[in-house]
């Protein structure tokens, strides 16, 4: 069978790594996206403009795909927090549709999230705590997809640049602060004793590619490194020469936790052997602040939140059902 990619929210950060990585595997796919962040998308690829919620678009198209890449996600907790309506239709009724009208080969990206806050290292089988309506969304659609023929990948916090035609986000811990340390040369760190996984953009585009046609199903917590917000501060000032203050001051993400991702390595899902470390992605977004390629990095565009609060009524009726 020849393979054909259908993905969705392909214009998006995580978009952007994913249809590179399609492209320099010579895999055919059309990206499928209602460029809720874009006023355009140049990407010299098969396009085609719709929003996860218009199923008739959506039911017309499916049968001329072999694989759906499921990224599409009103991503972020604040983001989220905005519309819970939408962000229920979008992140989860939407993944119940795919499941019950798609019979190929579905690559869905979740987040590790849905652990909430653990005090021990967290496996594909511990105990989940959403914290957020985000991560709650994520777990209901991942039920969805258990009995298909579906790879859901809880993803660590992401980092770096993507590719050249999809907005970086700022609004992502190691991204953030690189930010911040660059245009203040000072960094104030919350606690920092808080675990997270990372894992670069361009990991996640190259792993979901090789794991396209491989046999393996179910949950994989993916990341390539755990490491506590102090020792991401740290590196960023080796980096960028910042003043590090750490403060006891509570802040508001109480999210904890320490991704194992033996399972993923042991069935050969991804290496933590890359080129794509944090010190890269942090050199990375120094080099793109430094060099004023970004003119304003703290505009709205670059936050998921931010962008939605302005622009969420013009979202809500981008498609009607």
């Amino acid at each position: 069978m020849i393979k054909r990619v259908l993905v969705v929210g392909g214009a998006g950060y995580i978009g952007g790594s994913v249809t590179d990585s399609l492209n320099s595997h010579k895999i055919p796919f059309t990206v499928y996206d209602n460029l809720t962040y874009e006023s355009h998308y140049l990407k010299p690829v098969d396009f085609q403009y719709g929003d996860v919620r218009d199923t008739k678009k959506l039911i017309s198209l499916l049968p001329g795909f072999t694989h759906v890449i499921w990224l599409a996600a009103i991503v972020g907790d604040g983001a989220c927090a905005i519309q819970p309506s939408i962000t229920k239709q979008v992140n989860q009724d939407s993944v119940a549709w795919l499941a019950h009208h798609f019979a190929g080969r579905i690559l869905f990206t979740s987040t590790c999230s849905v652990y909430g806050a653990s005090i021990t290292p967290v496996t594909e089988a511990s105990p989940t705590n959403p914290l957020s309506l985000y991560a709650q969304t994520k777990l209901e659609a991942e039920k969805y997809l258990v009995a298909n023929n579906a790879l859901i990948f809880r993803l660590g916090t992401a980092f770096g640049l993507s590719d050249t035609y999809s907005r970086i986000r700022m609004d992502l811990a190691i991204n953030y602060m690189t930010m911040n340390a660059v245009k203040n040369k000072q960094l104030t760190i919350f606690g920092g004793k808080q675990w997270r996984p990372f894992i670069h953009v361009k990991d996640i585009g190259e792993i979901i590619t090789k794991n396209l046609d491989t046999s393996a199903t179910g949950i994989y917590n993916l990341a390539t490194a755990n490491s506590t917000i102090l020792d991401i501060g740290e590196q960023i000032r080796e980096v960028t020469g910042c003043n590090i203050s750490i403060t006891d001051q509570k802040f508001q993400d109480n999210r904890n936790y320490n991704a194992v991702i033996t399972k993923g390595l042991h069935d050969g899902i991804f290496s933590t052997k890359t080129k794509y470390t944090i010190s890269h992605g942090i050199k990375e977004v120094y080099d793109l602040i430094s060099s004023h390629r970004i003119r304003n990095p703290e505009l709205e565009l670059y936050s998921n939140e931010k962008y939605l609060l302005q622009f969420m009524a013009q979202y809500e009726t981008s498609f009607t059902k």
